[in-house]
């Protein structure tokens, strides 16, 4: 940032403009200088907005130039949530599972998935799974996962992928490691390699099972790599090159890859 446009920012942050208390703020934490990202940010407290109220919520959370204060951050969460914001109600939800107030914690995500706040709706599918606040249930991780996707979030293709691989719903499972393989999720693309090789959920393809671990293999995926080898060491689809399959290989291991 140029000179004169920092003592601009600076000039209109003096006078309580949001929209450069922020960006002023921002500029210094991308130059590591979190004590007086914070000392600008302070100003938010005094501007009722939303937008204001959760930015300096969040240097209290996570000790950002001052020290971790959540009570301060719950007080301004809360401010930000009653003027509408749904994202300080799912922070809020966070603090309260820090805290361990589960029923809080529950009410704050409820709300938020009310709203169809896809992090919302993902942080409840998390709990599911895992069996926190809420008991295990992977038949309710799958419907919030599929509602997450439904809203546009295709990054949970690959989570409700591995559930239905999990249970041998191989179908299902093809169908949402797809959806990975596009967003270029490596462990999307290793599984999409692995049903065409063994036919699970679709028709046994071993030249697109190579193509996926080729996909793989180039951006250094290790069980790619390694089952790519094996192709080239046994010339299946391709030539055979075991020159190129022990150099695989060993970029396979040298990748965190065991036999």
């Amino acid at each position: 940032m140029e000179k004169y446009e920092l003592d601009s920012l600076k000039e209109k942050a003096s006078i309580g403009n949001e929209e450069a208390i922020i960006s002023l703020s921002n500029y210094y934490l991308q130059n590591r200088r979190e004590d007086m990202a914070y000392l600008t940010a302070q100003k938010l407290e005094f501007i009722s907005s939303k937008k204001g109220y959760k930015y300096i919520a969040s240097f209290y959370m996570k000790g950002i130039g001052t020290d971790i204060n959540l009570k301060k951050a719950k007080s301004l969460y809360s401010k930000s949530l009653a003027l509408g914001d749904i994202d300080s109600g799912y922070n809020l939800a966070l603090i309260a599972i820090n805290e361990n107030d589960l029923l809080l914690a529950k009410h704050y995500i409820d709300s938020g998935i009310n709203k169809d706040h896809i992090p919302s709706i993902k942080l409840l599918a998390s709990l599911y799974s895992k069996g926190e606040i809420v008991e295990k249930d992977d038949d309710k991780v799958i419907d919030l996962l599929k509602k997450a996707i439904e809203l546009g979030d295709k990054s949970s293709a690959e989570s409700l992928a591995k559930l239905y691989y999990a249970k041998a719903d191989y179908e299902k499972a093809f169908k949402y490691f797809s959806i990975g393989a596009d967003l270029k999720n490596l462990d999307s693309i290793y599984h999409l390699g692995l049903c065409y090789a063994k036919g699970l959920g679709v028709k046994q393809d071993f030249n697109l099972a190579r193509k996926y671990y080729e996909i793989g293999a180039n951006l250094f995926e290790p069980r790619c790599l390694y089952n790519l080898s094996l192709y080239y060491r046994n010339g299946t689809t391709i030539s055979k090159n075991v020159e190129l399959a022990n150099k695989l290989e060993a970029q396979a291991i040298e990748r965190g890859f065991k036999k």
